[in-house]
């Protein structure tokens, strides 16, 4: 058989394939982060995608400002209209948003949550992000700063427009209503902060054990209001039994609105279980940081089994 090889003659031949080497800045392991951050606010939300993956955030959102809407309008209606100091009460406003909102945010914190960790897994896709000078804490930490970016910006940025809506429609003024209430400039925050903090703890251990979107987020919800149905059953049905005292901290999701009423001041209301057991709001606070550290040993050891 001939040999296909081309004859040597002593002379070299250079072949131009197109590859040039890497000229840019080298951005490194920070670099490589804010990457994971902004694709994973781009993923949460469907940016450079298609309608399909755009359809649900953007429902929940328009959801979320049009609460606003709804509540600045109630709020002219009755600058319009003289009505009972305890009417005007029943109207939410900075405290009372969260509450007001709270299921489209308990399904925004799911879906974002699942849509974070669940397809890296999926797609395999993992071993690409671990051959950059990137670790696997770098990488759980930039997935957490990512679910940061969405979750508080889906609090925050309705409370501020509520907070510019209710200071154009005060009677004192723009200016007087906002100078008069910078208190609301780190309490609405502080109170975000507590809800992500739960949120992202439980709904990164569901992402990081069900390797289905739908089943993650579905998994996070069971746990977050299904363990409200436990603690509540404990309260009714053995109310009289020792030692049930304690199944109230089971209720998750009323840590944090328990930690947000003692953040603003409100102290008459006990309507939560925690309150109801006995427990004080510092309580529940160590409780929503029992459950982050438990999360990050979790998911850790879970990422730590996948690489």
């Amino acid at each position: 058989m001939a040999d296909p090889r081309p004859p040597d003659n002593g002379q070299a031949v250079i072949v131009d394939r197109g590859y040039r080497h890497y000229e840019g800045t080298r951005t490194g392991r920070r670099g490589a982060i804010r990457a994971i951050v902004r694709e994973g606010f781009r993923r949460v939300l469907g940016l450079r995608r298609k309608a399909k993956r755009k359809l649900l955030p953007w429902v929940l959102i328009a959801l979320a400002l049009a609460s606003v809407v709804i509540l600045v309008t109630i709020s002219w209606v009755q600058s319009q209209i003289p009505v009972s100091g305890e009417a005007s009460d029943l109207v939410p406003r900075y405290r009372g948003y969260f509450d007001f909102i709270s299921v489209v945010a308990l399904l925004f914190a799911a879906y974002a949550g699942a849509q974070l960790l669940v397809p890296d897994r999926t797609h395999g896709v993992l071993n690409v992000y671990f051959s950059r000078p990137l670790s696997l804490r770098d990488y759980l930490v930039a997935k957490a700063l990512a679910y940061a970016a969405v979750i508080l910006s889906f609090w925050l940025v309705p409370q501020i427009l509520l907070h510019l809506g209710l200071a154009a429609l005060s009677s004192e003024g723009f200016l007087s209503y906002l100078g008069g209430t910078t208190d609301i400039l780190w309490k609405v925050p502080l109170a975000a902060l507590v809800y992500f903090v739960l949120h992202a703890s439980l709904s990164f251990v569901a992402a990081s054990f069900v390797n289905r979107v739908g089943g993650a987020a579905s998994a996070f919800l069971a746990a977050s209001l299904g363990l409200n149905l436990v603690a509540l059953f404990f309260q009714e049905a053995v109310e009289d039994a020792r030692g049930t005292r304690w199944a109230a901290l089971l209720a998750t999701e009323q840590h944090p609105r328990y930690v947000r009423d003692w953040i603003f001041g409100v102290h008459e209301d006990a309507q939560w279980i925690p309150a109801q057991a006995g427990f004080g709001p510092e309580v529940s606070l160590t409780v929503v940081i029992g459950i982050a550290v438990v999360s990050v040993i979790l998911v850790s050891w879970r990422y730590r089994r996948l690489t």
